[in-house]
């Protein structure tokens, strides 16, 4: 399972989601139709000079004059079909309900994630987008922290709080109401760029909704303005920090590399500290030292998306992977992306665990031995000695080989 920002943002998400996971599908990607200016053929000339380039990703293409029934893309040039198949390697816009969206059954059920936790992609206004265009329509699980802005992170074009009549307590308080089954909890992003120098608006009404709910509160604090001293007795237990790894100004550690006095003290009252590695959030100094002094994260999250499946996150096992190399155990980090966030989300009773009676949901992972260079989120690259690949994913009892790593390259190696 990948937890929130964990999956994976959710995710993932990864997340889903900041996938967990951020993860999305729009409707145009899922239809199976190809619309009429996008249609094999000639295009008129009076036409062309408005054309788009586009690629259409992962939805099911129906062609029967050529036989294709398939999951592929459609690329788009210059107002002809360029290409059906692979993505080619630049890629134009791709449309989704998040510009962090990913398809979730490829990076996340493909790898080894039964269940992803989207960190807040979507808001009170564009959830039910989320719900029925990529939710309801993945093998994989998703469940989702509601963003308390009502848009979401469409854009990031503008800080989605900067302006704070975007967010909306009451219209959060609704539609989690509305769906129950698959939201989680809360979400607020604080850093300076999203809400400007002052989070204490956006925190309040993020907070008025968590309470109102009684589902706990996911606070993005990157770049957060005053810092965490300011923050943390502001949380509840059961809270989220996430992106505690990062290596910006305001971090969890002092001058002398020492984990703040202040973040004992949230970890003490329940507070929990969640990694979220996502493009800018996770830095091995940190990590490793956090880690030596005994403050190894609750829960590890990918914060897989958009922008780093690519590198520097890859996926959620690459992540547990760079955390076996800063000192975690390997029974720690299967913990904490099973039974850890599956707690945190209040959802023990049902995931987290191989229980009799439970869907049959599993990955298989294989722990090799070998040397391979993967970067952090702060421009750091190191060799790592231990990677776990996943090898076959078991979802509600149906069995699929997982796609093989894409991160770093392998010198030598033997597997446990």
């Amino acid at each position: 399972m990948s937890p929130p920002d964990i999956v994976p943002e959710a995710r993932r998400a990864s997340t889903v989601p900041e996938a967990r996971r951020a993860s999305t599908v729009p409707e145009a990607r899922q239809a199976g139709t190809v619309p009429e200016a996008r249609r094999a053929g000639t295009v008129p000339e009076a036409r062309q000079a408005n054309t788009t380039d586009l690629d259409i990703v992962g939805g099911r293409l129906l062609d029967p004059a050529q036989g294709i029934d398939a999951r592929t893309t459609i690329s788009v040039r210059g107002g002809r079909i360029a290409g059906v198949g692979d993505l080619p390697a630049a890629t134009a816009d791709v449309p989704g309900v998040s510009h962090y969206g990913i398809e979730p059954d490829e990076h996340c059920l493909g790898h080894g994630v039964t269940t992803a936790v989207d960190a807040g992609s979507a808001g009170a206004q564009t959830f039910t987008g989320l719900r029925r265009y990529v939710i309801d329509r993945s093998r994989t699980d998703i469940l989702a922290f509601l963003n308390i802005a009502v848009q979401g992170m469409i854009t990031n074009l503008v800080g989605e709080l900067e302006d704070i009549r975007w967010a909306s307590p009451e219209q959060a308080i609704a539609r989690a109401r509305e769906h129950p089954d698959v939201i989680v909890g809360i979400k607020v992003r604080l850093g300076y760029q999203m809400v400007g120098a002052d989070p204490a608006p956006a925190l309040r009404l993020a907070r008025q909704a968590a309470d109102t709910l009684g589902l706990p509160l996911m606070v993005h604090v990157i770049d957060m303005r005053p810092g965490l001293a300011w923050l943390l007795p502001r949380l509840n237990r059961g809270d989220i920090v996430t992106h505690c790894f990062h290596g910006n100004e305001g971090g969890i550690l002092d001058d002398r590399g020492r984990v703040l006095p202040t973040a004992l003290r949230g970890r003490e009252k329940g507070v929990l500290f969640d990694v979220g590695h996502g493009v800018g959030s996770f830095d091995y100094r940190v990590a490793r030292a956090a880690v030596s002094q005994g403050f190894a994260p609750d829960t590890v999250s990918s914060d897989l998306h958009a922008h780093n499946v690519g590198g520097p996150v890859f996926d959620q096992a690459t992540t547990l992977s760079k955390l076996l190399h800063v000192g975690m155990t390997l029974d720690d980090v299967i913990r904490a992306s099973t039974s850890a966030p599956a707690l945190a989300i209040r959802r023990e009773d049902a995931i987290g665990a191989l229980a009799v009676g439970r869907n049959a949901d599993l990955s298989i992972l294989e722990l090799r031995a070998g040397h391979w260079e993967l970067p952090d989120a702060a421009g750091q690259t190191e060799v790592v000695e231990r990677l776990l690949v996943p090898r076959m994913v078991i979802k509600a009892g149906q069995a699929d080989a997982a796609s093989s790593p894409t991160a770093g390259s392998d010198t030598a190696g033997a597997s446990q």
